[in-house]
Order: structure tokens, then C-alpha cells, then sequence
């Protein structure tokens, strides 16, 4: 089978499910919400089959294909390349899969424009695929700058009452980081292109670029501004604190799929440019900037978890949530050493799996009571078993409880981080360590605010709100929301029992990258081990 050809057809089938929902939109609602789920389990089947066939501990890139734009007679090498590593093969494929969860929770709440929102919805899916994917700066950059666009008519057209302004205030964010990012992103192109030994050829290619600066690094001091304008686009969209205020009321505002969908994988393309530019093309760079960002992660961890645990709508209580747990994902990947980067990469799998479930749960809720408000809630579980025991798994994996995937991604980030400590130079070890201690912190912080929301939610004496002076006790979960749920919870349990079979995939590509950063930290491995050693010798003395 030519996987290159079947990964272009995955990434493209989203883009035709759309036209096709857009031309069956006279015929009604029901042709277009069975189309949209056709084409979303269409989409993560293909996705199966090329996780299925990629190689584990396999070196290099799976299904490329390259197909050339612009060539050697304009001076301009951009190409239409996709291809598959161990950094992107498990986002692509949580894309899909989290598009057909969004579907089945859209399937009665969404009653208006139907046929355009499913079409938003498979837009937005295919732009995510083409980010994860492209293997070139151009493609790259058209994907992520198009996955603004569909998000943003779902916010502002299916949102709540402020959607509007939260629609502007995020692509107004988004928008202005990306251009930064563009910038930066030239300047790496024009610094390779400028090699003397070079063609001088303008190249676009990511896997090229990477290379090239291997060989020839940009000085420290132009890498520093790249990695600025690099890290404005990231940073908001991941988002770290203190670019992080888009991120609650976008999440409040936004329908349950768009909520859905912007947790579980949109934020995962900012740590996924970190890793796939920063980290690997400025090394001396992201040493410098470690400290800062290891800071800005902790900070976010603890800020985050604070300010959940004083909120009052369960939607912004799990907002909050994620903006903790990406501070684990970024104290991961900047830890640099081989267990934090692996935690981290997993972590942003996992975040994508127990924060997409808790938010498509809310939205259920939702429909059901018409509030998120915690304090007209109690008891649920007698009323609704299904629901509180996928409440329960999901909140259980986000805290990270071990045997589930949450403590496969959490326990190795802790353990790179004290690695951190251990290993760096003498002027940064306390602080590397107290980063470490605080983020340990962060974890029961989290335990606490979702353990209080269960408690209040679904435990103790039964209150649901009333409507207009009547009062109807609500359905349990239907198939269509337990089948919405269902992938998620294998995951929760496979990821957490055996978490070697996703490391084993990714390992190869994350080896080469944190390889290329470690050989430009202050001190060598080496070094670092035996300084760490000889601290330790001294303390027991």
C-alpha cells in the first residue's frame, strides 16, 4: 500500500466532507449530520491504518511525499510535503478521533445553520491534520494560520452570549503571535539560504532546514530574536501564562465540540512548534531561554490551579485546568533531557483525551440543565450513573491517578524535571529544583479542584435545577454519547497500562531532537552528572 498517497487522502477528506455537507445542506439535517459522522469515521479509520503500519523504533519519517510548487528555475524550493514522525503521528491521530467525538456531542445541540457548523467542524479537523503533517515552512504556516478561521465562526456564531467578543479576542491573539511566528520562521530560511557552501536557493523544507542548521547554527545572539518571534506565536498558543486570557472565555463561549476540539488538540500545535522549531532548530537559543520558560510553566501551573479552584461555572473551572496542565506539558519539554521530553510529548496526548472527554461531559450536562453553574448540582450519580462514571475516569486520568494515562504522562516530566535539577550547572540547580518541588505542588493542587467539582457535582444529597417550576430527572448517557466517550476511556486505560507502545514510536524522532539541544547546554552531560555527583558526595559528608 503506497502510505504517502493514503496520508495525503487523510488530510484531504475532511476539506472534501465539507464541500459535500455544504452541497446536501438543502436536503435537512439529517443527511448532514450523517455525512459529517461518515466522513469523521472515515477519517479516523485512515488514521488507524497508518498508525497501525508506522514503525515503531523506526528511524526517520513515514508516508512523505513531496510534491514541487516552486523549483530550482524561481530560486524558491516550496513544496506540497507531508509526512509522518514520532512527533506528530499521535496528534494526527488524536485529531481524528476527537472529530468523531465532537460530532456525536453536536448531534441535538446544534439545531441551527447545521450543515455550516459540520462543515467548520471538518475544516477545522483538516487544518489540524495538515499542521501536524506538513514538511514544509509555507504549508505549515497556510494550516496553522487556517485553523483560526473555523474556530472562529464556531465561537462567534454557535457560542453563548458574549461569542462575539470572544471570537475577536482570540483570532486577535492568535493572529498577531502567528505573524511573529512567520517572521521568525523567514529569517531561518534566509540565514540557511545565505550558507556559502549553500545553492542559495531559498529552501522551505522543514527536515532540510533542520539539517542545515545542524551543520551551520545561526550565532546565538540572531538566534535569540528567532526564537522571540518563534515563541510569540507558541507561547500564545499553547497559551503559557501570562498570554493565556484568550483561553477561558474562548472556552466558555465556544459550543461543546469547539470546546472540545480547542483543548484536546489546537493548544497542542503551539508545544508542538516549540518542539518542532525551537528545541530543534535554536539550540543555543533554547538554552537561554530554559530558565525563563521553565518559570513561565510553574507559574502557569500554580496560577492555574488557584484560580480553578474559586470558580463557580464548571466550563471555566476545566478552562483553568488546562492552562495548569500545559504548564506540565512545557515544563516537560523544557526540562531537555530524554525522560521530560517524552513525558511532555505524551502529556499533550493524554491532556487531549481527559480535558476533550470533561468538556464534551459539561456540554452533556448542559444540555440537559441548561447551567454549568456548580452550586445547582448534587447527587447526580443516583440520577445519571453513566455520566458520573465517565465523569469520574476522565477527572481521575486528568489528576493523573497511576494505571491511567494522566500518571504515564506526569510521572516522567516530574522525573526530567529533578533530572534538571540534578544535572545542571551549580548557579541553576536550586532553582531547577524548587521549579521541580513547586510543580510536585501543582499536582495535589490539581487532585483538589477536580475532586471538589465531582464531590459537589455528583456526590451527597440530590439537587438538579428546575425549569419554569418543573422538574423532570434527566437521562442517563445515550449510545450516542457513551459511543462520543467510549474511544477516549480505552485510551485513558491503554496509555496508562502500556504506555511503551506510543514512547516506542515516538523516541526516535524525540532522541534526535533533544540530542541536538543537550550538545549546546552550558555544560556537557558529562560534566553535569559528575558535578551533580560530587554535590551529592559533599552533602552527605
Amino acid at each position: 500500500m503506497d502510505y504517502s498517497r493514503l496520508l495525503v487522502f487523510t488530510i484531504l477528506l475532511p476539506f472534501f466532507g465539507a464541500m459535500l455537507i455544504w452541497a446536501l445542506a438543502p436536503i435537512g439535517r439529517q443527511a448532514v449530520r450523517a455525512t459529517a459522522l461518515g466522513v469523521s469515521l472515515a477519517t479516523f479509520v485512515l488514521a488507524c491504518i497508518l498508525a497501525a503500519n508506522f514503525p515503531a523504533g523506526g528511524e526517520g519519517e513515514f508516508a512523505v511525499i513531496a510534491h514541487q510548487w516552486l523549483g530550482a528555475e524561481s530560486g524558491v524550493n516550496v513544496q506540497f510535503a507531508v509526512g509522518l514522525d514520532g512527533l506528530s503521528l499521535w496528534l494526527f491521530c488524536l485529531s481524528s478521533l476527537l472529530l468523531v467525538s465532537s460530532v456525536l456531542v453536536s448531534w441535538e445541540a446544534i439545531q441551527e445553520r447545521s450543515s455550516l457548523f459540520y462543515a467548520m467542524l471538518l475544516l477545522l479537523t483538516g487544518g489540524c491534520l495538515g499542521v501536524f503533517a506538513a514538511r514544509d515552512i509555507i504549508l505549515f504556516y497556510i494550516f496553522f494560520e487556517f485553523t483560526l478561521l473555523p474556530l472562529f465562526f464556531l465561537i462567534g456564531i454557535w457560542g453563548s452570549e458574549e461569542r462575539r467578543y470572544a471570537a475577536v479576542k482570540f483570532f486577535l491573539f492568535t493572529f498577531a503571535g502567528s505573524v511573529l511566528t512567520f517572521l521568525g520562521l523567514l529569517a531561518i530560511v534566509f540565514w540557511v539560504a545565505g550558507d556559502p557552501v549553500g545553492t542559495g536557493e531559498l529552501n522551505f523544507s522543514i527536515p532540510d532546514l533542520t539539517a542545515a542548521l545542524e551543520s551551520r547554527p545561526m550565532p546565538p545572539s540572531l538566534q535569540l530574536w528567532v526564537f522571540f518571534g518563534l515563541f510569540a506565536g507558541f507561547a500564545i498558543k499553547v497559551p503559557l501564562f501570562p498570554l493565556h486570557t484568550w483561553l477561558p472565555l474562548a472556552h466558555v463561549q465556544a459550543p461543546t465540540a469547539g470546546s472540545v476540539f480547542l483543548a484536546g488538540v489546537l493548544l497542542k500545535i503551539g508545544t508542538y512548534g516549540f518542539v518542532r522549531f525551537n528545541i530543534a532548530m535554536l539550540p543555543d537559543a533554547t538554552s537561554s531561554f530554559v530558565p525563563v520558560i521553565l518559570w513561565l510553566a510553574v507559574i502557569g501551573i500554580i496560577y492555574g490551579a488557584m484560580v480553578a479552584l474559586v470558580q463557580t461555572d464548571m466550563k471555566r473551572l476545566i478552562a483553568y485546568s488546562s492552562v495548569s496542565h500545559l504548564g506540565f506539558v512545557m515544563l516537560g519539554l523544557f526540562a531537555l533531557n530524554r525522560i521530560g521530553v517524552l513525558g511532555g510529548t505524551l502529556q499533550m496526548v493524554n491532556h487531549g483525551i481527559s480535558t476533550g472527554a470533561l468538556f464534551a461531559l459539561v456540554g452533556m450536562l448542559y444540555e440537559r440543565y441548561h447551567t454549568r453553574e456548580i452550586r445547582a448540582f448534587g447527587g447526580l450519580a443516583r440520577r445519571t450513573p453513566w455520566l458520573a462514571f465517565f465523569f469520574l475516569l476522565f477527572t481521575f486520568s486528568s489528576i493523573g491517578l497511576p494505571g491511567l494515562n494522566g500518571f504515564a504522562g506526569e510521572f516522567p516530566i516530574l522525573l526530567g524535571m529533578f533530572q534538571a535539577a540534578w544535572t545542571a550547572p551549580e548557579a541553576w540547580s536550586a532553582q531547577y529544583l524548587t521549579i521541580a518541588v513547586l510543580a510536585v505542588f501543582g499536582v495535589v493542587l490539581g487532585a483538589w479542584y477536580m475532586l471538589w467539582l465531582v464531590q459537589r457535582v455528583f456526590f451527597g444529597p440530590v439537587k438538579e435545577p428546575h425549569h419554569g417550576g418543573d422538574h423532570h430527572p434527566a437521562a442517563d448517557l445515550s449510545w450516542r454519547e457513551v459511543s462520543a466517550l467510549a474511544p477516549l476511556a480505552v485510551l485513558v486505560f491503554w496509555i496508562g497500562l502500556w504506555p511503551g507502545f506510543f514512547l516506542d514510536r515516538m523516541t526516535p524522532t524525540l532522541d534526535r531532537t533533544v540530542a541536538e539541544s543537550l550538545d549546546h547546554q552550558p555544560a556537557d552531560e558529562a560534566e553535569q552528572l559528575a558535578s551533580g555527583s560530587a554535590r551529592a558526595i559533599d552533602a552527605a559528608d
